[in-house]
């Protein structure tokens, strides 16, 4: 390990938008440009480039400045996830069929979802701050389509549709040709060194396919695309994780993944695994920060102002801010001022790197967020070894430090294993204790042995409470210190975790249980007093303050960048208690009007030739179209590929089977349908 790592710097601009040193800007005021919009809409056709083997549609709504005299302009994309296409009226609008992802149309009273403009509440304000916003329709052939082999949610289709915009984008932007709908010539108005993406749901997992589909070795899409493009970052809402057969993750580039606490679709908060994966990636290319919001009392589908059912049954032992009947101001409220921040300083050449303080634990968060509610932070300034090197990540056996060395223990028990909800390759301590006086040190030198971390500036760890007896009531706070323990056997002044996080909960929701999020404390070196700093050999964790406790502790690291150190008793927001009593409410499984028919591939499916084809139809509620992989259980054995028969209608669901696979079924095996929170039992198995 060398003595010194170099970093890349952080300035922090404390210009007229930060107030205080320690609360981050508020990034949600009008920018100086008036806005307008309009969209551009070509006919539907198959394109190779996007799908080979159906239909689909270049669509987009375009925000930007009214006035565009002072171009090039920072190009933003937007992608919503995956909802119904068709809808009944206007508020609310039920997403009751998926006809128009087939045929193009919408049965006689419904008119086309309009998926796409459920964020223009955060468009319009980033197209006043200068940027050009697109955000794409992919109702045509994706939203509600059938899953592939390899692309199961029509992810990698929806990165390619995102590529395939850009594309046209950049001819338009330098050969000219834009369409006449946008009302303006495009020809050199588009910066695409400065691009950034934001994505929903399957959106999310979307965005991540087309930074990687554009940088793949011997990719395409730089030749096809006139303009080089530069990612600048990626912003995520709820996303899914693993619908594809590649693993997506977004290294080389900011990232930050908003999570909703009481999510009923996606609702074990998979979007939280590329962080962990990210983690472990210690040679990162281009260092770049990483970050979590984890939003207390949100749902899924309220992000988006069109997705106006639900999708969640509420909130687990807190208090959630979706009760209105159609929609929540508060959530959008926390969106807008998110995808803003993250933007604002991210993207763009006027981008002001104060607003990076709204996702680093370092600073509190302004109050247009801790006033609605609670939000949770993870963060890494990059996981590159040259801006935050390794002390502990719990990847050794339980006794050893990931360095080699005997970990120290007393008066607790810790095992090193994974945590609920995050990704496998994310390891932690699961530490218990049952009385106040123990101890655990991590240690990265023999006895006598200290290395220097002089270079450094912060030390951070990531903790997050087990849903376990020993910490008492959920809603209170679990504390405990912190030392740097020195060569000679001395420990540096405590400081305690409580002045730079908030350990609480777990919460969650109803429908997705518990949720041990992650969250980052980042504590400055000077907080240590003035121990030598060349000779630090561990980091020691007390547990005094708290009577009992069950914990997860991970990415024990130090970083090279700097900031202000946390105030006292800092706090993550408002939190409103629930009036539930803290019990998961078990949904009892749908069985009436449930038939099931098996057959072999036919017209009326994609499916290649022999496929067996398990057609699952309730006749009452249908399966609602989901961004969680609607998932076939026969027995022990799963299968998530699926897809509404052509018409669209959604009371039917069609998963396709290998012959091999169906072939290994048993007649007398359980049929079971999960589709977002909602389970469907069709009796046994009758081949």
């Amino acid at each position: 390990m060398s003595s010194m790592k170099r970093g890349v710097a952080l300035f922090v601009c404390f210009s007229t938008v930060t107030a205080l040193a320690d609360i981050a800007a508020d990034p949600t005021d009008m920018g100086p440009y008036s806005t307008t919009s309009a969209e551009y809409r070509l006919p539907a056709s198959v394109d190779p480039d996007v799908l080979p083997d159906r239909a689909t549609e270049i669509w987009a709504q375009m925000y930007r400045p009214t006035d565009l005299t002072n171009g090039p302009y920072p190009l933003l994309v937007f992608l919503h996830g995956n909802h119904g296409t068709c809808g009944s009226g206007s508020n609310p609008r039920v997403d009751s069929s998926c006809s128009y992802t087939g045929s193009g149309t919408c049965p006689l009273g419904f008119v086309v979802t309009p998926n796409h403009l459920g964020y223009s509440y955060i468009a319009d304000r980033l197209a006043s701050w200068g940027y050009i916003v697109v955000s794409i329709n992919a109702n045509r052939g994706i939203t509600c389509g059938g899953g592939v082999v390899g692309d199961q949610g029509l992810n990698l289709a929806r990165g390619r549709l995102i590529l395939k915009h850009l594309q046209l984008l950049s001819e338009w932007n330098t050969s000219g040709g834009t369409p006449d709908t946008l009302g303006v010539d495009l020809l050199g108005q588009l910066d695409f060194s400065q691009v950034g993406l934001l994505g929903h749901s399957r959106g999310g997992e979307g965005t991540r396919a087309a930074y990687n589909l554009y940088r793949d070795p011997g990719s395409p899409w730089p030749t096809i695309i006139p303009d080089p493009i530069t990612f600048r970052g990626i912003f995520e809402i709820g996303p899914v994780d693993g619908q594809t057969g590649r693993v997506l993750n977004a290294d080389g580039t900011k990232w930050n993944v908003l999570l909703p606490m009481c999510d009923g679709d996606v609702s074990d908060l998979e979007g939280i695994k590329p962080f962990g994966r990210m983690m472990r990636i210690l040679d990162e290319v281009t260092p770049t920060q990483k970050s979590t919001l984890t939003v207390w009392g949100t749902n899924h589908n309220y992000y988006n102002s069109e997705w106006q059912v639900s999708d969640s049954n509420g909130c687990l032992d807190h208090a959630s801010l979706f009760s209105q009947p159609v929609g929540s101001p508060e959530q959008r409220q926390v969106g807008m001022a998110s995808a803003m921040a993250f933007f604002r300083a991210n993207v763009g050449p006027s981008a002001d790197d104060a607003f990076s303080q709204y996702f680093n634990p370092l600073y509190q968060l302004p109050a247009v967020i801790t006033d609605i509610t609670r939000v949770d932070r993870g963060f890494t300034d990059s996981p590159n070894a040259d801006v935050t090197t390794v002390f502990e990540d719990f990847t050794g056996a339980t006794g050893t430090s990931t360095w080699g060395i005997p970990n120290d223990a007393i008066g607790i028990s810790i095992t090193h294993g994974s945590v609920p909800n995050h990704a496998s390759v994310q390891r932690a301590g699961q530490i218990q204790w049952i009385e106040p006086g123990g101890y655990f040190q991590t240690n990265w030198a023999d006895i006598g042995l200290g290395y220097d971390s002089s270079g450094y500036q912060t030390l951070e760890l990531q903790v997050s409470r087990q849903f376990n007896d020993l910490n008492g009531p959920i809603l209170s706070s679990t504390n405990f210190t912190i030392q740097l323990a020195m060569a000679d056997g001395s420990l540096s002044p405590e400081v305690n975790l409580n002045a730079y996080t908030d350990l609480t909960g777990p919460v969650g929701g109803l429908s997705g249980g518990r949720h041990p999020i992650l969250q980052t404390a980042r504590i400055g070196l000077a907080d240590f007093g003035t121990p030598d700093l060349t000779q630090v050999r561990g980091v020691r964790l007390n547990f005094s303050d708290t009577p009992s406790g069950a914990i997860y502790v991970t990415n024990i690291r130090l970083s090279t960048q700097t900031g202000s150190g946390a105030s006292q008793g800092v706090s993550a927001g408002r939190v409103m208690e629930a009036s539930n009593n803290g019990s998961l409410v078990a949904q009892a499984p749908i069985t009436d009007g449930n038939s099931m028919v098996i057959r072999t591939s036919s017209s009326q499916s994609r499916s290649a030739a022999g496929t067996v084809e398990i057609v699952l139809t309730n006749r009452n509620r249908g399966f609602t179209p989901q961004n969680s992989l609607p998932t076939l259980r026969v027995g022990d054995s799963e299968f998530k590929i699926s897809g509404y028969p052509e018409d669209g209608d959604i009371h039917t669901l069609i998963f396709a089977l290998s012959p091999n696979e169906f072939g290994r079924l048993a007649s007398g095996q359980e049929v079971v349908v999960i589709n977002g929170s909602a389970m469907y039992t069709f009796g046994k198995l009758v081949k």
